[in-house]
């Protein structure tokens, strides 16, 4: 089986070649390598593969799940939103208690839309304000702070339902601090991991009310000296309107 990544062209012969060449081409270049720092860039690694992976052709072989999931980037410019077609305007609302509380919260606003859609499987793209109230850390004084950035989430939602639906994603993004880093130990540049479960409430035709729970992970990868890392579940909450 032939595998494109975003790193080239590799051929591998079995799933173990694969595996060998997937982490000899590695994207994050060379990094800390601490327990903490294994953990972040590992974590980034899979999400960039997933999201911004490439084209798998079965030369010998039936195509498979991996085979449909790798494929699912190209088709983007053939494979506009059809039932997904919608703006959103939301919040992530950290709940406080499910971190160590030690490196402070984002507080996140979001508006975001549907870039693409595969039945029910769907590209979608969130603009992210967040205002950071960072905890003091060392010699770095911490404080407020507001960070720019953007997120792309995979989607699978269930068969839409009278009563609500309820959907999945998994997603990854950048944001930058333009005044405090955050974590205060950590860097202007981050990188975001997101994972949660949510349901969609009918309000009318066109409109939609959406909640959910989502892990929220911030790091820089490690590109950074200092890979300050920030762990907590989210609430979110927002309103969805378009077909």
């Amino acid at each position: 089986m032939r595998w494109r990544l975003f790193t080239g062209w590799v051929t591998a012969g079995s799933a173990s070649n694969v595996t060998t060449v997937m982490r000899s081409r590695s994207p994050v270049g060379k990094v800390r390598t601490s327990g903490s720092s294994r953990r972040h860039i590992g974590a980034h690694r899979l999400v960039l593969l997933l999201l911004v992976g490439g084209q798998a052709s079965a030369e010998t072989e039936a195509p498979g799940t991996a085979n449909r999931l790798l494929s699912f980037v190209p088709f983007i410019g053939n494979n506009p939103c059809t039932e997904d077609r919608y703006h959103q305007l939301g919040a992530s609302l950290p709940l406080t208690w499910t971190s160590d509380g030690g490196e402070g919260h984002p507080w996140r606003v979001m508006y975001g839309f549907c870039v693409a859609q595969k039945g029910r499987l769907s590209l979608t793209q969130d603009w992210v304000v967040s205002y950071l109230d960072v905890e003091p850390h060392g010699d770095s004084p911490g404080g407020d702070g507001v960070s720019f950035g953007t997120d792309f989430s995979l989607r699978w939602r269930q068969k839409q339902g009278s009563s609500f639906t309820p959907y999945y994603e998994l997603g990854s993004g950048v944001q930058y601090a333009a005044g405090t880093p955050f974590p205060a130990h950590g860097s202007r540049w981050m990188f975001t991991i997101n994972a949660g479960a949510g349901l969609l409430f009918p309000l009318k035709p066109d409109l939609q009310l959406q909640t959910a729970i989502r892990y929220l992970h911030i790091s820089n990868a490690g590109i950074f000296p200092e890979n300050a890392g920030y762990d907590a579940f989210h609430a979110v909450v927002a309103v969805r309107w378009g077909t």
